[in-house]
């Protein structure tokens, strides 16, 4: 399956780029389209393949089927806007003292917890789950169509899971466990049977690690060069 030979191919990547320099915000964008890659390729597949299928069965009212990959790249250069955002921001904030670590990673990880518990993030994610429902309400012809659709799709992966990009950042950005970690709650959310239920626990025990953290009760993880501001310096 090119997909997940796509998503392999990134982990590859972001495994040997992990002890790379600080780069400037170009590099940081492509660092983190890469890394979205990685990570959400696999809970993208169901969209994919159902991209596939749909765009053949046009051929029946006389339009040619677009390559997948057309879709892809619409999803994921809504991805690339908001690692822009996040570069931008942390070149704006500049390196943070080490006496405030403690404070963003509980910040973070209390952040992402509420936002799992919100409507919002059960609405966006409703719409993840359902790629059919998505394209019977968007869908759109022709090659620019399918970018359009998936950027479109895009901004509902981005209002599912920004919260946990933010808990991922706390952590360390491209410290490979955290990266697992984070893509595994994503595609279980996605894809499993009843995955929705899922989100209100994960934003449970965030808000419980976040807390813990916050009180000294749980040690936190040491800073790393992929921290937002040292990538995006």
């Amino acid at each position: 399956m090119v997909s997940l030979a796509a998503a392999a191919g990134a982990w590859a990547w972001v495994l040997a780029s992990v002890r790379a320099a600080p780069m400037a915000l170009p590099g940081f964008v492509v660092a983190w389209t890469v890394m979205m890659a990685a990570m959400m390729l696999p809970s993208l597949l169901p969209s994919l393949l159902l991209f596939a299928t749909v765009t053949r069965s046009r051929e029946a009212f006389g339009y040619r089927p677009v390559p997948s990959v057309v879709f892809g790249a619409g999803y994921f250069a809504t991805w690339a806007l908001l690692g822009a955002a996040v570069g931008l921001a942390g070149q704006l904030a500049g390196p943070l003292p080490a006496a405030w670590h403690r404070a963003v990673v509980a910040g973070g990880l209390l952040v992402a917890g509420a936002y799992q518990l919100t409507r919002f993030k059960a609405w966006c994610l409703g719409h993840c789950r359902s790629p059919m429902r998505f394209f019977m309400e968007h869908w759109r012809d022709g090659p620019l169509g399918a970018l359009r659709l998936g950027a479109h799709h895009g901004l509902y992966c981005v209002g599912c899971c920004w919260g946990l990009m933010v808990a991922l950042i706390a952590l360390g950005m491209m410290r490979p466990r955290w990266m697992g970690a984070i893509a595994l709650v994503i595609l279980a959310e996605k894809v499993l049977p009843r995955g929705q239920r899922l989100a209100p626990l994960i934003g449970l025990l965030l808000l419980a690690a976040g807390a813990g953290i916050a009180l000294g009760v749980i040690p936190i993880p040491s800073p790393t060069m992929g921290a937002m501001h040292d990538q995006a310096s």
